[in-house]
């Protein structure tokens, strides 16, 4: 607190002006301390700053160094200590800076800096190899996460040496002018901005001279558990190797071989709603020659059923026999009796039994029974409809 008094001249009559005093106001100035700014990047794009709260402070600025000058971000009001910017570039440098003010004073905090991360990125799934001539091999693979493209590399001998790029818009590649009957070897790389990831090498083998690749291969869904594969005979071979892969196996695996002039086959004990892909190799004792690959999704299995037909029959004055008909894909029973409260089960059953008998009850009492399908680890469960007996 100041008392400002001012210096007025005044004249007098006889003595001319002289010096006066006069008390004009009184003023409080209130000072801001400095903030201490703290910085983190919260994603490639976004930095969060979080600042000491300072005594007489009615706001705080937030600027930004774009490389020349100080930019004004953003204003916040009394006690706000902290804000996230956004739209800045990934993996790049940010400097930043906080003031805070009151109505006659101004505090800067030191200049502070961090780096944004990389756009994220992961590498492409599934990398394959697909249909193989003697002078090509079709590379294809899943998109990976936050890609923009892709560089396909091949092995020399001695380094990797880049054969092309694409998109996520066609995450395949035709590696062009092999020589036949001779092994290469691949690997695809995503990239976007500021960041990338590689798959490992997988190896392909052109074709021979002397046996054609399979052609007019198929694959058609036939239940929730089988797809059935067809393809035109090659000349001059003496079997068929069927490969299978999917997006929890990825390295194709030999399924099946298959002899001399098939061209068909039907792959078993799949899961139901996922997708495989398939590809025919006919050979000989010479040589080998692969089909394009083939993609077929198996149909969603059926909601489980619950038992049907319920009986129950008296087998004693004091026990039951329950029967019924069991439902596709059921691996067990419950039979459940009701207590006038609640179903009480007491009797349980394994898939391919198709009754429980029922013991200890009660002459003259009247009893309502219910019989329950269930799945592994009870995921699906399903109830029959109730049959009643008197005893």
């Amino acid at each position: 607190m100041s008392l400002i008094e001012i210096v007025l001249p005044r004249r007098n009559r006889r003595r001319g002006y002289e010096p006066t005093f006069e008390v004009l106001e009184e003023r409080q100035c209130l000072s801001v301390a400095a903030p201490t700014l703290q910085l983190a990047a919260v994603a490639p794009t976004q930095v969060k700053l979080t600042w000491t709260n300072v005594a007489n402070e009615v706001g705080y600025r937030v600027f930004r160094w774009n490389g020349s000058q100080a930019l004004l971000v953003t204003t916040v009001a009394k006690d706000v200590t902290t804000v996230t910017v956004g739209q800045l570039a990934p993996n790049q440098i940010q400097w930043f800076v906080v003031e805070a003010f009151s109505v006659s004073a101004s505090a800067r905090s030191a200049w502070a800096s961090i780096q944004t991360p990389r756009n994220p990125i992961t590498a492409p799934t599934n990398f394959r190899i697909g249909g193989v001539t003697q002078t090509q091999i079709n590379l294809a693979w899943n998109n990976a996460s936050g890609a923009t493209g892709y560089r396909v590399y091949g092995w020399n001998g001695t380094q990797a040496v880049l054969l092309g790029s694409t998109t996520p818009t066609v995450p395949a590649f035709t590696a062009k002018n092999l020589n036949p009957g001779t092994t290469y070897y691949f690997m695809v790389q995503a990239f976007n901005a500021t960041n990338s990831a590689s798959t490992g090498w997988i190896s392909g083998i052109t074709n021979a001279y002397g046996i054609a690749s399979p052609t007019n291969v198929k694959a058609t869904p036939i239940n929730p558990s089988t797809i059935g594969l067809s393809w035109n005979d090659v000349a001059s071979e003496s079997g068929y190797r069927i490969y299978r892969s999917d997006t929890s196996a990825p390295t194709p695996i030999v399924i099946a071989t298959l002899g001399v002039n098939t061209t068909g086959y039907q792959a078993v004990g799949l899961l139901p709603g996922k997708t495989y892909s398939f590809f025919v190799q006919a050979f000989n004792a010479t040589n080998s020659a692969s089909s394009a690959w083939v993609t077929a999704q198996t149909p969603a299995a059926l909601p489980l059923q619950p038992p049907t037909q319920v009986q129950a029959s008296i087998v004693t004055p004091t026990s039951v026999l329950i029967s019924w008909v069991e439902p596709a894909r059921a691996v067990g029973y419950k039979v459940a009796v009701w207590t006038g409260s609640f179903w009480n089960v007491v009797a349980t059953v394994s898939a391919g039994t198709n009754n429980a008998e029922i013991t200890n009850l009660t002459l003259g009492l009247t009893y309502h029974f219910m019989v329950q399908s269930f799945t592994t680890n009870d995921a699906e469960t399903a109830l029959s409809s109730i049959v009643s007996v008197n005893l």
